[in-house]
């Protein structure tokens, strides 16, 4: 066994440790989490899969960025749960359609939709949101009562003039009344390929 591949075991046995590091890698002076909030996992895939199974029952709806990534409808249907494609603008450098968001938040009552998936940075369309349209998509959450699954794996992989803004972070400068469950990990955004840790953090009131 290789000395990474080692040392990414030992990581995890150590599970407190890694913990630790990763509740103060996602905390800032404004908001701050503990271990307690951080949950590691088999990479950001099955970080996913932890969070949208404690979101999803049979019959329910998660809402999901078009184009994005399959992965969030293959795990979705996996619990008999179903999709609710929102639009994405390619002439607004792929900012989230707020109109069509809301329109479909509208159609279901409360209970049946668990959740939004916002991926920042996009894969596949490479868009990077700003702090104020985050906030917008925040405020829209607050008004439907409606958690957030933010998948982050491509934090801070951005070029030029963009800036990344971690949602949670953006959820509390909203006043923190937004539920985020943040989803990363190593190999994207730490260019650490084939390091399968992943981890969830959770950020409430």
């Amino acid at each position: 066994m290789s000395i990474a591949i080692e040392t990414a075991v030992e990581a995890v046995k150590t599970k407190p440790h890694a913990a630790e590091a990763i509740a103060a890698y996602h905390s800032s002076p404004e908001h701050k989490i503990s271990m307690e909030n951080v949950i590691v996992a088999n990479g950001c895939s099955g970080a996913l899969e932890l969070a949208l199974t404690s979101l999803l029952d049979p019959g329910t709806i998660l809402l999901v960025p078009q184009p994005g990534f399959p992965l969030y409808q293959v795990i979705t249907e996996s619990h008999g749960a179903r999709v609710l494609p929102y639009r994405l603008l390619p002439d607004r450098q792929w900012e989230v359609d707020l109109g069509h968001l809301e329109q479909l938040m509208s159609q279901y009552p409360p209970a049946l939709i668990r959740g939004v998936l916002i991926n920042n940075p996009s894969n596949p369309t490479g868009g990077v949101f700003s702090k104020d349209h985050l906030s917008q998509i925040v405020q829209l959450c607050e008004r439907y009562k409606l958690p957030i699954v933010a998948d982050e794996v491509y934090g801070n992989l951005v070029f030029g003039d963009n800036a990344f803004h971690p949602m949670a972070q953006v959820a509390a400068e909203n006043g923190r009344k937004t539920p985020v469950i943040t989803a990363s990990g190593l190999a994207k955004q730490f260019l650490l390929p084939g390091w399968r840790i992943g981890w969830i953090t959770f950020h409430d009131k």
